[in-house]
């Protein structure tokens, strides 16, 4: 099977969208869909933030979307420049387990570094094994010293510090 990283266009937004709800419900994750959706466009329409991608394939019927990757571009002194972060990666149930991932990691990695990336991390759920075993056995080393914090800021702040 041909898999394809194919970025999203004005008409597939919606497909994207739908995808990413899919990923939220399954990780239990609550969804803030209208934040999502401004999340998504900024991201689309600013590729220096970022990049998303369907992963399409071909089949005998035609092209099929199996899921996506969404990843963004950060700065790291730690690693020398500019680094990428896969933000969400997701496969639709029926496609798991079939070696698409073993698949479009390198092909994820050849376009983050097209695009200047000097490392690349991800977040995975500590209660699921075995991505972190995929993940792994793909030579991504977890940072146990490490622990991730984050604080967000309610929409009325960031509507504030946008108007400024």
């Amino acid at each position: 099977m041909t898999i394809s990283l194919v970025a999203p266009s004005s008409d597939s937004f919606h497909l994207l969208l739908e995808l990413i709800s899919e990923l939220f419900q399954y990780e239990a994750l609550p969804l803030q869909a209208e934040q999502t959706q401004q999340a998504v466009f900024q991201l689309i329409n600013n590729p220096e933030l970022g990049q998303a991608w369907f992963l399409e394939a071909q089949t005998e019927q035609g092209p099929v979307i199996l899921g996506h990757v969404i990843i963004s571009f950060s700065f790291s002194l730690e690693y020398g420049g500019r680094i990428a972060m896969i933000d969400q990666i997701y496969l639709k149930p029926e496609w798991r387990n079939q070696g698409i991932g073993t698949q479009i990691l390198p092909m994820v990695e050849a376009c983050i570094l097209k695009a200047g990336a000097r490392a690349l991390s991800l977040e995975v759920n500590i209660g699921n094994k075995s991505a972190r075993r995929f993940y792994e056995r793909h030579q991504f080393v977890p940072h146990r010293q490490f622990c991730v914090m984050v604080k967000t800021f309610p929409a009325e702040v960031q509507s504030l510090n946008i108007a400024s």
